[in-house]
C-alpha cells in the first residue's frame, strides 16, 4: 500500500469518526471501548518518536475531551447531581492537583502529558459514561464493548501460546504484545470483565442465543486468565471474590466497618511475622499453577518480587524528599534509578528509566505527586467502593443488584492489583477502571433518587 493510499484511508477514518461524534456519543463511546485492547502503540507502528500514543483510541479520546469540555462549560449539559456527586469531586480535585504538580514537576513536559491523559481518561470513560449510564443498556454494552476487542486478543495469545506450547511461561509473559506490553496489565483486564460477564450470562430472563455468545468470552477468558501466569492478577481476583461474598451476605453495615477496620487492625499487627513468613518462602515460578501462586510470596529469592520491593523503597525515599509536591506526575521511571540501593537491586534492575514504574499506584502517587496526590487517589478508590457498596445494599437480589456487585468486584480486583502494579497510565486499564467507577455512580445517584421518592411517598 502507497503512502498516498494510507493518506486516503487515514483521512476516510478520521472522517467517520467525526461524523460518528456528531449523531451519537454513545457509539463512539463504545467504538472506543472496542479499540481499547486492540489499540497500539504509535513507536510500535512507527519507530521511536517524541510523543507516544495509543493509536487509534487516544486521539478519539482527546475528541471525546473536547465534546465533553463544550458540554460541560458552554451546554452544561451534565446532571448537577453527577457533578455534586463525591467521587466527581475527588477526582476534580485530583486533575486539579495533577496539574498544580505538573507545573512545578522536575520534568514538566513529562508531566503534562501525563496530565493530557488523565483529562482525557476521565472526561471520556468516566463523565460521559456516567451521564450515559443512567441507561441499563449502556452499562451492558461497556462491558461487551471492551469484552468484544479483548476476546480477539485473547484468541491471538491463545494462539500465539499454542505454538510454543501451554507450559512455556516465559513466552506466555509476552505472548499478548503487541497489544498488551505485557502478561500482568493483560491479566488484570480479564480479572475486571469476568465478575460482571458471569452475572450477565447466569441473569434471568437472558435469550439462550445472548447466553452462548456471552460464554464464549467467558471460557477466552478464564483460559487467558489462567495461561496469562499473572499472579497479581489471580491474587487479586481471589481477594475480591471473597471479598464479594462477604458482600452478598449483606450483614448489617455497622457489622461490616467494623469487620473492615479490624481486618486492617489485624493486617497492621501481623505485618512482621507476614513479613517473615515471606521472606522465608522460597517457593519459585513455575507452570504449577499451586506453586505459581505460592511464589507470590516468596521475597527471598523471586526476582520479579525482589525487583518490586526495590521500586517500593525507591518511591518511598523519593517522596521523603519531597513530600508535598513530588517528582512530577508520570515522571518516577526517569527518577528512581539514584535512589536504589546497590544491596537492594536485582538482576533486572536498571538505571535507565525504561523498565516500567514504581508497580504500585498508591506508592507511585507519593512519590510524583506528594502525600495531597496520594491521599487523592486512595480517596478516590475507597469513595469508588463506598458507592458500590452503597448501590448494592440499596438495591434487591435482582439483575441490577447483581450486576452492581460483579461492577464492584472487578473494582476491588484493581484496588488490590494497584498495590502491586501500576497501569492507569494505559487506555487499556483505565477504561475499565475510570468506567466501572462511573456506572456505578450513575447507579448510586439512580437509586438515591428512587430512595428518596419512597421515603417522600410514605411521609406523605
Amino acid at each position: 500500500m502507497t503512502g498516498s493510499e494510507l493518506l486516503i484511508l487515514l483521512v476516510l477514518a478520521v472522517a467517520a469518526i467525526l461524523v460518528l461524534a456528531l449523531f451519537s456519543l454513545e457509539h463512539l463511546l463504545l467504538l472506543t471501548l472496542f479499540l481499547a485492547p486492540l489499540s497500539l502503540q504509535l513507536s510500535y507502528l512507527t519507530g521511536n518518536t517524541g510523543i507516544d500514543l495509543s493509536v487509534p483510541t487516544e486521539p478519539m479520546l482527546a475528541l471525546l475531551l473536547f465534546i465533553t469540555l463544550f458540554k460541560l462549560l458552554v451546554t452544561r449539559e451534565f446532571p448537577r447531581r453527577l457533578l455534586r456527586h463525591p467521587v466527581t469531586v475527588l477526582i476534580g480535585l485530583y486533575l486539579a492537583w495533577t496539574l498544580f504538580t505538573a507545573l512545578t514537576s522536575s520534568m514538566p513536559g513529562v508531566s503534562l502529558k501525563t496530565l493530557a491523559y488523565r483529562l482525557w481518561f476521565t472526561a471520556g470513560f468516566y463523565l460521559l459514561a456516567a451521564q450515559l449510564a443512567h441507561d441499563e443498556r449502556f452499562r451492558r454494552r461497556y462491558v461487551l464493548a471492551y469484552a468484544s476487542g479483548l476476546a480477539i486478543v485473547v484468541i491471538f495469545f491463545i494462539a500465539r501460546v499454542h505454538g510454543a506450547g501451554f507450559l512455556n511461561q516465559q513466552f506466555a509473559h509476552s505472548a499478548c504484545y503487541p497489544f498488551f506490553k505485557d502478561h500482568t496489565s493483560f491479566g488484570a483486564s480479564m480479572a475486571f470483565l469476568m465478575p460482571p460477564l458471569v452475572i450477565m450470562l447466569f441473569r434471568k430472563g437472558g435469550k439462550p442465543g445472548s447466553k452462548i455468545l456471552l460464554l464464549i468470552p467467558v471460557i477466552l477468558f478464564f483460559a487467558g486468565f489462567l495461561l496469562s501466569y499473572s499472579r497479581a492478577a489471580w491474587v487479586s481476583l481471589i481477594v475480591a471474590a471473597v471479598l464479594a461474598l462477604i458482600l452478598w451476605i449483606r450483614m448489617p453495615v455497622r457489622l461490616l466497618w467494623v469487620a473492615a477496620a479490624g481486618f486492617i487492625l489485624a493486617a497492621v499487627l501481623s505485618a512482621g511475622w507476614i513479613w517473615q513468613k515471606m521472606d522465608s518462602t522460597t517457593e519459585d515460578s513455575s507452570t504449577d499453577l499451586g506453586q505459581h501462586l505460592r511464589s507470590s510470596s516468596n521475597i527471598s529469592t523471586d526476582q520479579s518480587n525482589l525487583e518490586r520491593i526495590n521500586r517500593w523503597k525507591c518511591a518511598l525515599r523519593m517522596f521523603v524528599e519531597k513530600p508535598l509536591t513530588g517528582w512530577g506526575p508520570g515522571t518516577y521511571q526517569f527518577k528512581y534509578g539514584p535512589f536504589q540501593k546497590s544491596s537492594e537491586e536485582t538482576a533486572i534492575s536498571t538505571d535507565f528509566g525504561d523498565a516500567g514504574n514504581a508497580h504500585s499506584e498508591y506508592l507511585g502517587a507519593l512519590s510524583e505527586s506528594g502525600l495531597p496526590g496520594g491521599l487523592l487517589y486512595l480517596l478516590i478508590t475507597v469513595m469508588a467502593v463506598i458507592t458500590g457498596i452503597k448501590v448494592w445494599y440499596r438495591e434487591k437480589r435482582n439483575t441490577t443488584g447483581y450486576f452492581a456487585l460483579a461492577l464492584l468486584t472487578g473494582l476491588i480486583t484493581y484496588a488490590v492489583h494497584g498495590m502491586m502494579n501500576s497501569f492507569l497510565d494505559s487506555d487499556k486499564i483505565a477504561s475499565l477502571w475510570w468506567g466501572f467507577i462511573a456506572i456505578l455512580t450513575a447507579m448510586d445517584i439512580m437509586t438515591g433518587e428512587k430512595e428518596a421518592k419512597g421515603q417522600k411517598s410514605i411521609s406523605g
